[in-house]
Parts: C-alpha cells; structure tokens; sequence
C-alpha cells in the first residue's frame, strides 16, 4: 500500500509539475531553420525546400507545427495545410522527441517568374497531454530567384537579327590592330607600322595591312511593365521573357546593354534598371535582376523612361501596347538614331503609325 501511495504521489508530482516545466521550457534548445536548396531556377522548374527542426531538449513536442508566408508562383502542390490565396500559408506539422533533429525537403514548381524571400516562421506547439499550446517564432533568413524562362530561338531569331544588323550598321569610331582585314597597295600616309613587310617582299611592292574597325557596340532596351488583365499580364510575362533572351545574346556578342523600365524593382522598392552590363558573364546577374522586376497596373506610362539617345545610338522598346501613343513617344524619343519597337500579341494585331527610324516586329504567342 506504501509503494502504490508513493507510485501515485510521484505521479501527481508529475501531472502537477510538467505543465510547468513546459511553460518554463519548451522553447529552451529549440530551433527552425528554413532554407531553399539553391539560390535561382528557370520558370517550370522543379527546386527544393529544407526545414531543419532540432529540439535539444528532454522534453519531448508530440506536436510542433511550422508556417510561413509562401507567394503562390512557388507551388507545393495541392494539401489540405496550404491556402489558396495570393499568399499561400504553408503549416507543417511534426513530432519532436527528445534530442532529436528532423529534416524534411519539399519540392516545388517554379510557376511565375519572381524574387521571393522567407524572413520569419511561426512556432505552435503543444505540450505531452495536448493541454496547452504555445506560440513564438524564430527569424529566417533565405531568398530565391525565378528566372525568365527563354524564349524559342525561332520567336527571338527575328528581332535579334534586326537588332544585330542595327547595331553592326552604325558608326565605326576607330581601327582595330588585332582584327585584320587583308590587304591593300601602299599610299603616302600610311602608318609605317602597317607596312606588311614579307607579303611587299613576295609582291615586290609595298603593301598595306587593312584591319576591322571597332565598332561603338551599345543599345538600350526598354521593357514596359505595365499589365492588367490575364491576357494584359501573359503578354507582360513574355516580354520580360524576350527582353532577357535578346539581352543574353547580345551580351554575348560583346555589346554593352543599358535597361529601363516603368515597374518597380521589389528588392529596393525603386523604379528598376540596369545600366551598363557587358560581357557574357553578367547574364546570371542580369537574368537575377529581372526577377526582381514587377508589374503592376497603374504604373507611368513607360516613355518617361526612355534613356537620352543620339543619332548614333540603338533603342529597343518591349512593350504589349498597341496604342498610338507610346509608339509616338518612342519614335520621338528615337530621334534621328535608331529604334526598334517589339510588340508581344496574342495572333490579331492592329496598325501602329510608322517612323522612319523605328523598326517595328509582332510577335506572336
């Protein structure tokens, strides 16, 4: 009779006790990180998710749940612990036993092109008879890119032709040593350096070596943000997409690139550009950039952005609209150098005015 006193004091002492314990310590060596698993993927793609839970601890959490505010571009798939708002609120719920640490991996599609972060996520637990909960959070620290898909070689084949003939068209400022072009007879004047020495040798008369000319290898492209509508939004999207696929190429061709836009850059909140990117290796941090860009529906018209041009520079406008006036304001903001006007349509189109020195191409998605 002893033994079953002491048996049921001790667990009284227990039922009474560990509710305190927990208020005072559930939280002590309990820790959540989240974490995506690469830094960018391409639109379509499949990436992944990390939740590490570590709970250092003797006191077990038979339930420990997990949220955070997730965009909806990032799917997860279909479950009954995420919502299917804008914002979607993703629970994850868990089982801590004592000193135990827990990894899990979600995958997810990469639906929309976008810059997404997770800065907090939420703590519920509850105690080892389910009585009482308890609430806190921890901050967080992770981000991810979705970068524009690329667009078909035969959809951007067009425009970048325009754009290269344009370019390769247009002043050229200075001779190039390094390239040479052949050769021509000797005229007084000529540097004495150009003399090719062993071909005048062979020809028994002074010739000349010719070489290219450097060219002064710069264009502006605009990209007009401003959407409204599904279809206002598709056509959006594809011209985000057009702009990164010609602004790869054309950074591989050793052109320096200038980019302007009326949408707002999410990361800094300010009216988004990049200016002055060359070489093939910026187009990681080009692609980046543009996943930062966003649009919106009452945004100022995208002509106040155009860069100041002169007669020997290329602009490129990026734009769904098919109204009269930005196409105006484009060919006015052209001048006397070069532009061309890409429009991304859904098949019928109408008749924009024409410019003498703007080169519009319809493309079609």
């Amino acid at each position: 009779m002893a033994a079953l006193l002491i048996c049921l004091g001790l667990l009284a002492a227990v039922l009474l006790g560990l509710p305190r314990l927990y208020d005072h310590f559930w939280e002590k060596g309990l820790d959540c990180r989240i974490s995506f698993t690469q830094d960018y993927a391409v639109e379509d793609e499949v990436s992944t998710l990390s939740e590490v839970i570590t709970n250092r601890k003797l006191l077990p959490l038979p339930v420990l749940e997990i949220s955070f505010h997730m965009d909806r571009r990032l799917r997860f798939g279909a479950g009954e612990n995420a919502s299917l708002s804008d914002q979607t609120y993703r629970r994850d719920i868990f089982a801590a036993a004592m000193r135990q640490k827990i990894t899990r991996t979600l995958e997810f599609q990469c639906a929309g092109r976008g810059y997404f972060r997770i800065n907090e996520t939420g703590l519920a637990a509850q105690d080892l008879f389910l009585t009482r909960k308890y609430l806190s959070s921890r901050p967080q620290n992770t981000e991810f890119y979705v970068l524009p898909r690329p667009v078909p070689t035969a959809q951007v084949q067009i425009p970048y032709s325009r754009i290269m003939g344009a370019v390769l068209s247009r002043k050229r400022v200075c001779d190039d040593p390094f390239e040479f072009g052949g050769l021509r007879d000797y005229a007084r004047g000529d540097p004495m350096k150009y003399i090719n020495w062993k071909a005048s040798a062979r020809a028994g008369k002074l010739l000349t070596n010719l070489h290219e000319s450097t060219l002064s290898q710069k264009a502006a492209l605009a990209i007009d943000m401003e959407g409204g509508g599904p279809q206002g939004d598709f056509l959006t999207e594809c011209g985000v997409r057009v702009a990164c696929s010609l602004a790869e190429r054309l950074l591989a061709q050793g052109i320096e690139l200038s980019l302007y836009s009326n949408g707002l850059d999410v990361q800094s909140g300010e009216v988004w550009k990049l200016e002055a990117v060359s070489g093939a290796g910026s187009s990681l941090y080009l692609k980046k950039k543009l996943a930062c860009l966003q649009s919106g529906t009452d945004l100022p018209p995208v002509c106040g952005f155009f860069p100041p041009s002169g007669p020997e520079d290329l602009l490129v406008l990026i734009s769904r609209s098919q109204r009269t006036q930005p196409t105006e304001a484009f060919a006015k903001a052209v001048g006397k150098g070069q532009g061309i006007q890409v429009i991304p349509c859904g098949g019928e189109h109408g008749d924009l005015p024409a410019f003498a020195h703007v080169d519009q191409i319809w493309m079609e998605f």
